[in-house]
């Protein structure tokens, strides 16, 4: 589900955590940098560390915004890939050269009035090319992994969003399984035992293994009127279901169900059964 405002989310958080891990990289290099200047020998150098840094990285920050417009023209996807990594393979080459170009720009016009000596880079801009390429590439990768992550991650919570709506208003229970999604009425939902990253929910009809946590479920079902109720850690039940609970001894139970099942009932949810 992409849409305007998703995309506009997905740039607004994704530039806030890419800016401050930028941040947090300035000042521990440019302290760093500094340090290792004052073991040298040599005072006051933690300003000019800090600038020679803040040059840096402050052009990383403002080349975020056409990297990510043109990953989101050109997404890594399974499905796009093979078009998409090429046409990033440049993007990183060209994003390297601006880098550099810009932060040694800033440079060469910061150094004489702030220092009073002029900036001597290493060997030129092809010199800081060559050096600064890898270090760009990781960073250009990164902005990437992070587009992607914060996509996914918006994404997922629209289709809990969306999810809750469904069983609110439809009273429909919606699940995911691989690239399946199974929309079940919460009234013929029987019980659900975690698996796992995974829930097994039950039926009388069959069973469905769903990408989802417990919690989820037992919330999407009080969201659609149901009333599921935990018997246990990894297993719950909806409470029509429930025929008959059998004490095992210790305050443990066990809960026998309309279709026959048997599930634990641990001690510190006996009560609310």
């Amino acid at each position: 589900m992409q849409t305007p405002d998703l995309e506009r989310r997905v740039l607004r958080h994704t530039l806030l955590v890419f800016a401050l891990v930028t941040l947090a990289f300035w000042l521990v290099n440019g302290l760093s940098l500094a340090e290792e200047w004052r073991r040298a020998g040599e005072t006051g150098g933690w300003l000019r560390a800090l600038t020679l840094e803040a040059t840096s990285n402050l052009v990383l920050v403002l080349l975020f915004v056409p990297v990510a417009l043109l990953e989101r023209r050109f997404p890594v996807t399974l499905e796009r890939w093979r078009t998409a990594l090429p046409v990033h393979a440049l993007g990183a080459v060209i994003f390297s050269a601006v880098h550099v170009s810009v932060m040694n720009g800033l440079r060469m016009g910061l150094w004489p009035s702030l220092f009073g000596f002029d900036y001597e880079g290493l060997g030129g801009v092809l010199g800081e090319f060559g050096y600064e390429f890898r270090k760009d590439a990781l960073s250009y990768g990164l902005i990437l992994a992070m587009l992607a992550l914060f996509r996914e991650l918006e994404d997922a919570r629209q289709r809990l969003k969306a999810a809750r709506e469904d069983a609110r208003t439809d009273h429909v229970i919606t699940l995911r399984s691989g690239g399946r999604e199974i929309r079940l009425p919460a009234r013929e939902i029987l019980s659900a035992s975690a698996a796992g990253n995974y829930v097994e929910v039950r039926t009388q009809t069959g069973e469905h293994l769903a990408r989802m946590t417990l919690t989820r479920l037992i919330s999407l079902l009080q969201s659609a009127g149901a009333d599921p109720v935990r018997l246990h850690r990894s297993h719950m039940a909806c409470r029509p279901a429930i025929r008959e609970l059998v004490p095992t001894g210790d305050g443990d139970a066990e809960a026998r169900l309309s279709d026959g099942r048997i599930l634990p009932v641990s001690r510190g949810f006996r009560a609310a059964v």
